[in-house]
């Protein structure tokens, strides 16, 4: 996915978001069509795209990768991009962080993230414990993600944990979910092929994974549009700009 503007089919008129990722095969997936209220940027990390000037954009989101932030000294881009996420927020600039992003977001506002005793690929349920625009008041979460985040001093955890560290919290302009509400179907049978050993270390089987998936995937369009619609409208909000 080169960097580019994604204007087609989507509000030329709405806030420019800059979307980081960090994944060989790049998607948007569940988050395309809230998303098309926004323009968009695309920054492939893994290609080498550099990173968007924060005076040329209305908000980030930073999307999920395999990385680990408890190996941040290994990828150059990663930290650079935490120096991103840290003065974004700083300057107030919306910034979502999903999953991989979440903890990037973690780490870089004073948080920390943590190895899990096992990988995790399931659906939980999880209720809001604290008023947010964003996240809805029952949320079903999709864990991929083998690494947990505690959230940094002074932020507002937004949902119950679920048993496998905080799932989402707000600081100021940034949210951090850490779970998937982007992925679709499509995404997660790319997953099955390419990181189908993740289900087997997760200790759950690719038939009861699946059966999850089946039960619980019809209502993820509606996450992804209160989260991601919300952050757009969120962006639309904060931008003290003319669009352009």
């Amino acid at each position: 996915m080169r960097t580019r503007i994604d204007t087609p089919n989507g509000d030329v008129t709405g806030p420019k978001l800059a979307c980081l990722h960090h994944l060989e095969s790049p998607f948007l997936g569940a988050a395309e069509a809230p998303l098309r209220a926004a323009r968009l940027t695309h920054h492939d990390r893994l290609a080498g795209d550099p990173l968007p000037d924060l005076d040329a954009v209305d908000g980030i989101i930073s999307f999920g990768g395999a990385q680990s932030v408890t190996e941040i000294e290994r990828y150059d881009y990663l930290l650079e991009e935490v120096e991103l996420l840290r003065e974004a927020a700083a300057r107030d600039v919306p910034v979502l962080g999903v999953c991989l992003g979440a903890q990037l977001l973690a780490h870089a506002l004073g948080g920390t993230v943590r190895r899990l005793p096992r990988r995790a690929v399931r659906w939980v349920e999880l209720a809001r414990v604290a008023e947010d625009e964003l996240v809805p008041d029952r949320v079903w979460a999709l864990h991929w993600n083998e690494d947990g985040i505690e959230p940094p001093p002074g932020a507002t955890e937004l949902l119950e944990r679920g048993g496998r560290g905080c799932a989402a919290f707000r600081l100021g302009s940034a949210w951090a979910i850490q779970f998937h509400a982007d992925v679709d179907g499509g995404v997660l049978e790319r997953w099955y092929e390419d990181y189908g050993d993740w289900v087997e270390q997760a200790g759950v089987t690719v038939d009861a994974a699946r059966a999850a998936d089946a039960e619980h995937l019809p209502g993820q369009g509606q996450t992804a549009a209160a989260i991601f619609g919300g952050f757009v409208t969120r962006a639309r909000a904060a931008r003290t700009r003319a669009p352009r």
